[in-house]
Protein backbone atom coordinates (compact mmCIF):
# COMPACT_ATOMS: atom_id res chain seq x y z
CA UNK A 1 0.00 0.00 0.00
CA UNK A 2 3.09 2.12 0.39
CA UNK A 3 4.72 1.81 -2.53
CA UNK A 4 0.83 2.45 -4.12
CA UNK A 5 0.58 5.56 -2.13
CA UNK A 6 4.36 6.62 -3.28
CA UNK A 7 3.87 5.64 -7.20
CA UNK A 8 0.93 7.38 -7.19
CA UNK A 9 2.00 10.79 -5.95
CA UNK A 10 5.03 10.78 -7.90
CA UNK A 11 3.07 10.08 -11.54
CA UNK A 12 -0.29 12.18 -10.39
CA UNK A 13 1.42 15.82 -11.22
CA UNK A 14 2.45 13.97 -14.72
CA UNK A 15 -1.14 12.98 -15.47
CA UNK A 16 -2.08 16.67 -14.70
CA UNK A 17 -0.18 18.24 -17.06
CA UNK A 18 -0.62 15.39 -19.87
CA UNK A 19 -3.64 17.68 -21.39
CA UNK A 20 -3.26 17.58 -25.41
CA UNK A 21 -2.55 21.39 -26.91
CA UNK A 22 -4.85 22.75 -29.66
CA UNK A 23 -4.64 24.18 -33.05
CA UNK A 24 -7.06 26.69 -34.49
CA UNK A 25 -7.05 25.68 -38.47
CA UNK A 26 -9.41 28.83 -39.45
CA UNK A 27 -12.94 28.76 -40.05
CA UNK A 28 -13.57 28.59 -36.17
CA UNK A 29 -12.35 24.92 -36.70
CA UNK A 30 -10.19 23.53 -33.43
CA UNK A 31 -8.05 20.60 -33.30
CA UNK A 32 -6.37 18.78 -30.74
CA UNK A 33 -2.52 17.06 -31.04
CA UNK A 34 -4.39 13.81 -32.69
CA UNK A 35 -5.62 16.09 -35.48
CA UNK A 36 -9.31 14.96 -34.24
CA UNK A 37 -12.09 17.88 -34.72
CA UNK A 38 -13.69 19.35 -31.38
CA UNK A 39 -17.16 20.33 -31.53
CA UNK A 40 -17.95 23.39 -29.65
CA UNK A 41 -19.23 21.90 -26.34
CA UNK A 42 -15.58 20.04 -26.10
CA UNK A 43 -13.48 23.11 -26.49
CA UNK A 44 -16.02 24.93 -24.18
CA UNK A 45 -15.38 22.02 -21.36
CA UNK A 46 -11.23 22.89 -21.94
CA UNK A 47 -11.53 26.62 -21.71
CA UNK A 48 -13.98 26.24 -18.93
CA UNK A 49 -10.39 26.96 -16.32
CA UNK A 50 -9.05 30.09 -18.09
CA UNK A 51 -11.93 32.51 -17.93
CA UNK A 52 -10.27 34.99 -20.48
CA UNK A 53 -9.60 32.29 -23.12
CA UNK A 54 -13.63 31.14 -22.70
CA UNK A 55 -14.61 34.76 -22.88
CA UNK A 56 -12.93 35.20 -26.11
CA UNK A 57 -14.36 31.99 -27.22
CA UNK A 58 -17.53 33.03 -26.78
CA UNK A 59 -17.09 35.99 -28.67
CA UNK A 60 -16.00 34.52 -31.39
CA UNK A 61 -18.49 31.92 -31.96
CA UNK A 62 -21.02 34.48 -31.53
CA UNK A 63 -19.31 36.98 -34.17
CA UNK A 64 -19.32 34.04 -36.51
CA UNK A 65 -22.94 32.75 -35.77
CA UNK A 66 -24.33 36.89 -36.10
CA UNK A 67 -21.75 36.93 -39.38
CA UNK A 68 -23.60 33.94 -41.10
CA UNK A 69 -26.85 34.89 -40.16
CA UNK A 70 -26.41 38.48 -41.56
CA UNK A 71 -24.54 36.89 -45.22
CA UNK A 72 -27.15 34.29 -45.15
CA UNK A 73 -30.08 36.31 -44.75
CA UNK A 74 -28.79 39.06 -47.03
CA UNK A 75 -28.23 35.89 -49.95
CA UNK A 76 -31.48 34.68 -49.04
CA UNK A 77 -33.02 38.14 -49.79
CA UNK A 78 -31.48 38.90 -52.90
CA UNK A 79 -32.18 35.67 -54.57
CA UNK A 80 -35.86 35.75 -53.80
CA UNK A 81 -36.51 38.74 -54.47
CA UNK A 82 -34.84 38.32 -58.25
CA UNK A 83 -36.45 34.81 -58.46
CA UNK A 84 -39.68 37.23 -57.37
CA UNK A 85 -38.75 39.85 -60.26
CA UNK A 86 -38.72 37.00 -63.18
CA UNK A 87 -41.75 35.39 -62.04
CA UNK A 88 -43.88 38.23 -62.05
CA UNK A 89 -41.43 39.29 -65.39
CA UNK A 90 -43.12 36.09 -67.18
CA UNK A 91 -47.08 36.45 -65.91
CA UNK A 92 -47.00 40.13 -66.23
CA UNK A 93 -44.06 41.49 -68.79
CA UNK A 94 -43.77 44.64 -66.15
CA UNK A 95 -41.52 44.86 -64.00
CA UNK A 96 -42.10 47.15 -60.29
CA UNK A 97 -39.39 49.72 -60.18
CA UNK A 98 -40.58 49.33 -55.88
CA UNK A 99 -39.17 45.74 -56.12
CA UNK A 100 -35.40 46.87 -56.46
CA UNK A 101 -35.38 47.67 -52.28
CA UNK A 102 -34.89 44.43 -51.59
CA UNK A 103 -32.01 44.56 -53.52
CA UNK A 104 -30.78 47.16 -51.34
CA UNK A 105 -31.12 45.87 -47.88
CA UNK A 106 -30.02 42.20 -48.84
CA UNK A 107 -26.98 43.95 -50.11
CA UNK A 108 -26.59 46.12 -46.62
CA UNK A 109 -26.20 42.56 -44.85
CA UNK A 110 -23.92 40.99 -46.66
CA UNK A 111 -22.27 44.47 -46.58
CA UNK A 112 -22.47 44.40 -43.09
CA UNK A 113 -21.71 40.70 -42.25
CA UNK A 114 -17.93 41.17 -43.76
CA UNK A 115 -16.40 43.17 -41.08
CA UNK A 116 -18.25 40.91 -38.61
CA UNK A 117 -16.86 37.62 -39.73
CA UNK A 118 -13.09 39.10 -40.55
CA UNK A 119 -13.07 39.80 -36.52
CA UNK A 120 -14.81 36.15 -35.12
CA UNK A 121 -11.12 33.98 -36.22
CA UNK A 122 -8.57 36.50 -33.78
CA UNK A 123 -10.82 35.93 -30.88
CA UNK A 124 -11.04 32.22 -31.45
CA UNK A 125 -7.55 32.15 -32.42
CA UNK A 126 -6.15 34.22 -29.23
CA UNK A 127 -8.46 32.01 -27.19
CA UNK A 128 -6.53 28.85 -28.53
CA UNK A 129 -3.55 30.66 -28.10
CA UNK A 130 -4.11 31.52 -23.90
CA UNK A 131 -4.96 27.81 -23.51
CA UNK A 132 -2.08 26.28 -24.87
CA UNK A 133 0.21 28.64 -23.29
CA UNK A 134 -1.58 27.83 -19.67
CA UNK A 135 -0.72 24.46 -20.63
CA UNK A 136 2.72 24.47 -21.42
CA UNK A 137 3.45 27.00 -18.62
CA UNK A 138 0.95 25.32 -15.50
CA UNK A 139 0.52 28.17 -13.05
CA UNK A 140 0.66 25.50 -9.86
CA UNK A 141 2.09 21.83 -9.68
CA UNK A 142 1.66 19.63 -7.31
CA UNK A 143 1.28 21.87 -3.67
CA UNK A 144 2.07 20.79 -0.42
CA UNK A 145 0.37 23.14 2.09
CA UNK A 146 1.66 21.86 5.38
CA UNK A 147 4.51 18.82 6.39
CA UNK A 148 4.85 17.35 10.49
CA UNK A 149 6.22 15.07 12.21
CA UNK A 150 3.94 12.64 14.22
CA UNK A 151 4.79 10.64 17.21
CA UNK A 152 2.67 8.42 19.18
CA UNK A 153 3.08 5.25 21.21
CA UNK A 154 2.77 2.97 18.21
CA UNK A 155 5.88 4.70 16.35
CA UNK A 156 6.72 7.76 14.34
CA UNK A 157 5.24 8.91 11.01
CA UNK A 158 5.35 11.93 8.56
CA UNK A 159 2.10 13.86 7.91
CA UNK A 160 1.41 16.20 4.53
CA UNK A 161 -1.70 17.83 3.54
CA UNK A 162 -1.84 18.97 -0.19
Amino acid sequence: MKKLTILFLLVFPVLIFSQDAMTYKGNGRIFNSNQQKLTSDEVRNLLKENKESLKLYNAGKTKQTLGNILLYGGIATIVTNHLLIVQNAKNKGDINPNRNIPYIIGGGLILTAIPIKMGFSKKIKKATTLINDDLKNPKTGFNIETTSFISNSYGFGISITF
